[in-house]
């Protein structure tokens, strides 16, 4: 309930994604006693994933680095919209995880799809240097924090749209001010240009 609480908190005091997911991770790692948490967002294609926020690895040029769609266990679980449990990677083919992973050692993985309204987001995914053994509560647990994370993602999008509109809108408005000023001006030669003057001087 702390957890949840501290998540939440992040949420509504802050529009800044990256700070909210590194407290959504800070909280996966130490609840769900991961070694290893990131947050891969799906990018406006829908083809690709890119890495948002990362917390216990030893590369950190994680960052950097993008997922398709298909070849990935995060695309698996995106587009299946699943959770994805591989307790042992070794049975895994090495394919599916980036090559940047190949020296952290990691023994399991657990990838949550991030979905709000119907939409997949992006993907929680969990790396654990030992054996994994999750059990139902941990399972459940696992899905409210991804839940959250979801939910921080999609607030932080829609902020960012409503800026961008806004901004869109503003730059439409003044556009169509300075419409009016030029026809003004072709209306009457004699105050050619007065309008602009005025503006500029204002």
């Amino acid at each position: 309930l702390t957890a949840l609480r501290i998540i939440d908190q992040a949420i509504t005091s802050s529009f800044d994604m990256r700070f909210t997911l590194d407290i959504v991770l800070s909280q996966v790692i130490t609840q769900l006693q991961v070694d290893a948490a990131a947050i891969l967002l799906l990018d406006v294609t829908g083809q690709s994933f890119e890495y948002e926020a990362a917390r216990g690895f030893r590369t950190p040029v994680l960052h950097s680095t993008r997922l398709g769609l298909t070849g990935s266990l995060a695309g698996r679980g995106a587009t299946e919209q699943r959770s994805v449990p591989i307790l042992d990677l070794k049975e895994v083919s090495d394919k599916l995880l980036p090559p940047i992973l190949a020296g952290e050692n990691f023994a399991s993985y657990y990838g949550v799809p991030l979905i709000t309204k119907g939409k997949v987001q992006g993907v929680l995914e969990l790396f654990h240097r030992m054996p994994l053994l999750p059990y139902p509560e941990w399972v459940d647990f696992l899905e409210t924090l991804a839940g959250q994370a979801a939910i921080a993602i999609d607030n932080s999008t829609l902020f960012k749209n409503l800026q961008r509109s806004n901004f869109d809108l503003e730059h439409a408005y003044d556009a169509t001010i300075e419409g009016w000023s030029h026809a003004l001006d072709l209306r009457d030669r004699e105050t050619e240009g007065h309008t602009l003057r005025v503006t500029e001087m204002a």
